[in-house]
């Protein structure tokens, strides 16, 4: 039969008890050090801010493409028929809306054509191919030598002349494209001319002249308020 000593049952207790002893200081400097990098919670009620390491989200913008929109993709689905939004013909919240500036490009199986307008809001809007363009208020023939003519009315908008001191404070200042300007100048396939009319009770008239009649897609964009219409091209067809 084995027996232990009392003099190693003595050393193991001893063993033991110092081993035990070590961990457990070991583990409040853990927590010593964990308590010095970690700072101490904000007094109840107090607003926290955080720094540029603390951002959880990243803010880098996409670039943008060749007609300062940041999709290459369709804004819709490509048809020959009349587009009217959900809202059309209310002239909606707006706010100084009128037409600025055209801008095109072309992508793989479609071009581009962006009205930007001065402004706040959401305006309706309405597109359709037509065979008489014609000018807003005059009701003249617009003829720009084009084989078709797709006609873009935007309900909500008003000439820099009209505005008062409540709308003038929701627009740039930037001008008003002159009422009949032709834009030939453009980066397209199918797109011969761009035409702009000033705003005529609250709506402004666009007309685009085409090779012929393409199907399109067209959408909305705010801040700043854009049109947007898609025009397909042959290999997409």
């Amino acid at each position: 039969m084995n027996t232990s000593s009392p003099t190693r049952n003595t050393r193991l207790s001893l063993a033991t008890v110092l081993v035990a002893g070590l961990f457990i200081a070991g583990c409040g400097q853990d927590d010593d050090v964990a308590d010095e990098e970690r700072p101490p919670p904000p007094p109840a009620g107090e607003e926290v801010t955080l720094g540029p390491e603390d951002d959880i989200e990243d803010e880098t913008e996409p670039d943008e493409d060749a007609s300062g929109e940041v999709s290459t993709e369709p804004v819709g689905e490509f048809s020959t028929e009349l587009y009217e939004s959900e809202d059309w013909p209310a002239f909606g919240e707006t706010y100084g809306i009128y037409p600025t500036e055209v801008r095109s490009a072309v992508f793989d199986g479609f071009e581009r054509i962006v009205i930007q307008h001065s402004g706040s809001g959401a305006p309706s809007y309405m597109a359709q191919y037509t065979d008489e363009p014609v000018e807003p208020g005059r009701g003249q023939p617009v003829d720009t030598g084009d084989a078709a003519y797709l006609e873009v009315i935007v309900s909500g908008t008003t000439p820099p002349e009209m505005l008062d001191d409540d709308d003038l404070r929701n627009t740039d200042d930037t001008e008003m494209l002159e009422h009949g300007t032709q834009i030939t100048d453009l980066e397209t396939e199918a797109t011969g001319t761009v035409v702009s009319f000033a705003p005529w009770e609250a709506t402004s008239n666009y007309i685009i002249g085409l090779d012929e009649q393409r199907p399109y897609a067209i959408t909305l964009l705010e801040d700043p308020v854009r049109i947007v219409i898609d025009i397909q091209l042959d290999d997409q067809e």
